[in-house]
């Protein structure tokens, strides 16, 4: 019964070494699913009207979901939506797809 166990470790123990090897420090490319490179010139911009019209343009044919500061969203991801991140002064602080 030891034998197996020994045998068993040793068939285990590289796997754990792979599994424990750093990550590449480069992050995967994610696909732009959403326009999102078509709006990211607007972070940092105030959202009034003409803005979101703006970005609703830009965006397009995706759906925009705008989230200020403490909404409460839902969790379903759709990768063809853009959400935008308004921040407290009324400004867009990020945007990403999902």
């Amino acid at each position: 019964m030891t034998f197996r166990f020994r045998a068993a470790a040793r068939g285990f123990l590289p796997l754990c070494a792979a599994l424990a090897a750093p990550l590449s420090a480069e992050p995967a490319a994610t696909p732009d699913t959403c326009s999102l490179a078509l709006t990211a010139r607007f972070v940092g911009a105030r959202a009034v009207v003409e803005v979101r019209t703006a970005v609703q343009q830009a965006a397009r044919p995706h759906p925009v979901r705008w989230i200020g500061p403490g909404q409460a969203i839902t969790l379903e991801q759709n990768p063809q939506r853009l959400n935008v991140i308004i921040d407290e002064a009324g400004r867009i602080a990020a945007m990403r797809c999902g």
